[in-house]
């Protein structure tokens, strides 16, 4: 371990051991966390793109130290849990470092960001080893040669990076340009679906044909993925087939907004709320619970009995590594 990493991994009076381990997938639990509505940039194809002042003010800063004790309590009551940090830019965060420094004691950890933060000092403070950062090209804000610099010093660095790239429509015909200059330097590279309306049109389900075929040449593993589950998702019977059947989400899974809210999935918008982080209410269900929504934005939820389609993606950094 590289000496300028303030935690040993091999010292276990600060890397605690797992606790509290289920016998069934995915076997810990985790956690997606809104740490705020609040960036640096302010991409034309963001979800807050017209509403950053009025997301700006439902903001809750509690201070570190409550923050610290807080994921400290989660580790006493629930073990050792994955916490993937979104925002807004997380980085933007006051005093985010530290605050993952703490985490990674205890907890497993992953980053959203558009790589706009001081790169040197994450390498310098933060070990790699129980660490994830999915970091975001934006190209109406970002660099792409310093963007570039500063993920390959994280690769270089031993960190589990990966690039995504917002297929919004403007962005499509640089897509697979920008694709190559990562891949030929073995950084991934992933599309993102456009969430939003441009044109007149409802996106994703608003990709015409030629748009389509843009992102299938450019990565065609996730094109199929991504357009095929949009595709199914056009006709009311199919927006949620999974809709009174067995899900671990609140079980497993929690989803936590600025203000600590919490809700059971990541359809935070209409899912059931099951307390507050911050003011000490939150608490997981004990058993899987039935899903309740017609209609439901979950990517991959944990569905009983079919863990075969999920299990692979709820994984922690040092377990990914493993494998």
């Amino acid at each position: 371990m590289d000496s300028a990493h303030p935690l040993c991994l091999n010292d276990m009076d600060t890397i605690k051991p797992n606790r509290q381990r289920k016998d069934f997938p995915p076997y810990k639990r985790f956690f997606t966390w809104d740490i705020h509505h609040a960036c640096n940039y302010r991409c034309s194809y963001c979800f807050f793109h017209e509403t950053w002042g009025d997301e700006e003010k439902k903001n809750v800063y509690p201070g570190l130290d409550r923050l610290m004790r807080i994921w400290d309590d989660i580790y006493d009551k629930y073990g050792e849990s994955h916490v993937h940090v979104s925002g807004g830019e997380p980085f933007f965060y006051p005093g985010f470092i530290d605050l993952v420094a703490h985490l990674i004691q205890k907890h497993t950890f992953e980053v959203d960001t558009n790589l706009s933060f001081d790169v040197a000092e994450w390498i310098r403070r933060i070990p790699p080893e129980r660490t994830k950062l999915d970091v975001t090209f934006h190209p109406q804000f970002a660099d792409l040669d310093e963007f570039y610099s500063k993920a390959k010093a994280l690769k270089d660095a031993h960190y589990d990076i990966g690039v995504n790239y917002v297929a919004f429509p403007e962005q499509l015909s640089q897509m697979k340009q920008f694709r190559q200059v990562f891949v030929e330097n073995g950084l991934s590279f992933d599309i993102m679906p456009f969430r939003g309306k441009y044109q007149g049109r409802d996106y994703p389900q608003g990709y015409t044909d030629s748009e389509k075929e843009m992102i299938r040449q450019c990565d065609p593993r996730t094109a199929s993925r991504m357009l095929s589950a949009f595709d199914q998702k056009k006709t009311p019977e199919s927006l949620n087939p999974h809709a009174g059947k067995l899900c671990r989400m609140g079980q497993m899974y929690a989803k936590i907004m600025p203000d600590g809210t919490v809700s059971r999935c990541c359809h935070h918008r209409h899912s059931p709320l099951i307390g507050n982080l911050l003011d000490g209410t939150f608490v997981f269900y004990e058993e899987a619970k039935t899903c309740p929504e017609t209609q439901c934005s979950c990517w991959i939820p944990m569905v009983v009995e079919q863990e075969k389609n999920w299990n692979s993606h709820w994984i922690s950094p040092n377990e990914r590594k493993k494998r």
